[in-house]
């Protein structure tokens, strides 16, 4: 039984406790400022570099609606399909001389049925980075047939009319850039939309990014063995920090049946559910998911950095690495809350979560009436109520109180002819008087009582204890101070 106490004792302690007790160096707290250091060095580098990419990429976009869109993005009549078809394959076949920028073409499959089209395969000296074979775009548009009085026949039948162009390019860094040349092939589609068949055809161009190896291999920089470096240490961290907390688990997990055993054979009754998950300690399962995402990102990162193209891309290593850095500044929360002074976040969020879960579900079931009733009575005349994602946007910055004045006069505007005004002005007054004025000031009582109740715990110093608090309690040791669950009651003091 004194030994149980004791290992339960020790176990609980925090990295300040068992340093004063036996001088154990707190190697998993080291290892998690480290962690937290190269992490976020490593998430500014790949975020800057990110950042220009995606600019890259939204400078070409504009470069591809400028030189293949008009300024018409509605067609009306027939002739102007054909037209816009034609006006596309020409822009299409000019674009590589034209452009400013650095294009090439791509050799695509055709996307429709044109028996006496053939693409012109006249190659030609291109720029080696590019590596594009055709100085004549492979143009499978077969433009002419297009203008037969017989295919008019299929426009009743018309759904979506996609146009897929092909182009290659490449992103030439400045000489100051920590990164080397990427290329890209662009998939560019025109889309021409006939889905509500009410004689108005919309047009809408999108582009996909695909990375590609360059055909003439750049020389490396010395920032990319340094980047390479930096991601494996950090792997290598990351494993430690997962091998030091899986093994705090399985002891936690250990010392729970050997305590639960003990204390059936004590009181004759099992142990709570409550007194169980007390051994479950949710800031090690948060560290160890923040490690496997980081290590997941920085994976994705290596494999991006050394071109294993078509396998990994950039999206997926930004939802790692950021999710994961996420996690691992929140994992720092557990030990800020070993000092008095800074932990009255940590507790009151924890004491206070199961009363705020509880208070929004019921919350949730009032926005989710109004938000539909908006939907179905207001979305089909005002843009902010179109759909019920866009109603709940609107519902919820009106909560907040952003764009309220706006509201109500667009609501005003565009209402006015169609339906009786003072309906919409009830709804909207209803709503804002009822969560502005009532829920969310419940919302913040429930968070404020609970700050109290802490508050008391601390001052008083006699917070109520579980089971298994008790049985520590009851042979706690005079040689160092002892408070069980250091994320409720700490010893460390600045």
């Amino acid at each position: 039984q004194e030994r149980l106490r004791k290992e339960l004792k020790y176990f609980f302690m925090n990295p300040c406790q068992k340093f004063k007790l036996r001088k154990r160096k707190p190697f998993k707290l080291t290892i998690q400022i480290c962690k937290i250091a190269f992490v976020t060095i490593q998430l500014v580098i790949f975020g800057q570099h990110n950042q220009n990419r995606v600019a890259f990429m939204d400078d070409n976009i504009s470069v591809f609606r400028n030189n293949l869109m008009n300024n018409e993005s509605r067609l009306y009549t027939k002739d102007e399909v054909y037209s816009k078809i034609n006006f596309l394959r020409q822009q299409y076949v000019k674009l590589k001389n034209s452009s400013v920028g650095i294009y090439g073409y791509l050799q695509e499959q055709p996307t429709t049925d044109c028996p006496d089209a053939h693409p012109s395969l006249a190659s030609f000296d291109s720029d080696k980075l590019i590596g594009s074979n055709y100085m004549t775009p492979p143009i499978y548009m077969c433009v002419d047939q297009y203008m037969q009085p017989q295919l008019d026949c299929f426009y009743f039948r018309l759904i979506n009319l996609d146009l897929k162009f092909g182009v290659r390019t490449v992103w030439m860094k400045n000489p100051g850039s920590l990164y080397d040349t990427d290329c890209y092939n662009v998939y560019i589609q025109v889309k021409l939309n006939n889905q509500d068949h009410a004689g108005i055809i919309e047009e809408s161009i999108s582009s996909q990014f695909a990375l590609s190896p360059c055909r003439e291999t750049q020389p490396k920089k010395i920032f990319f063995i340094v980047f390479l470096f930096l991601d494996a240490f950090i792997i290598v961290t990351c494993c430690m920090s997962i091998v030091l907390c899986t093994r705090s688990v399985w002891r936690a997990q250990r010392l729970r049946r050997s305590f639960e055993r003990f204390f059936e054979k004590q009181h004759e009754r099992r142990l709570s559910w409550w007194s169980k998950l007390e051994f479950v300690n949710g800031w090690y399962l948060l560290i160890i998911i923040s490690d496997i995402l980081t290590i997941l990102g920085s994976i994705i990162k290596m494999a991006l950095q050394l071109q294993w193209h078509g396998t990994v891309n950039y999206d997926a290593c930004s939802l790692f690495l950021g999710v994961g850095c996420l996690c691992v500044w929140v994992g720092v929360l557990r030990y800020v809350g070993y000092f008095h002074q800074y932990n009255i976040l940590v507790l009151t969020l924890k004491k206070a979560m199961p009363h705020v879960l509880r208070f929004m579900v019921c919350a949730s079931l009032l926005y989710l009436g109004y938000m539909f009733c908006g939907w179905v009575v207001l979305g089909p005349y005002h843009h902010k109520f179109r759909t019920p994602v866009v109603a709940s946007e609107a519902l919820f910055s009106l909560i907040n109180g952003d764009d309220m004045y706006m509201t109500f006069e667009e609501m005003a505007k565009t209402i006015n002819n169609i339906m009786s005004p003072d309906k919409t002005i009830i709804y909207l007054y209803t709503f804002i008087s009822l969560f502005i004025y009532v829920v969310l000031s419940l919302f913040i009582a429930v968070i404020m009582e609970t700050y109290e109740t802490i508050q008391e715990w601390q001052i008083d110093g006699s917070p109520p204890q579980s089971e298994m608090q008790k049985f520590i309690s009851e042979g706690a040791d005079n040689d160092v101070e002892f408070n069980f669950n250091s994320d409720q009651y700490c010893c460390c003091c600045l």
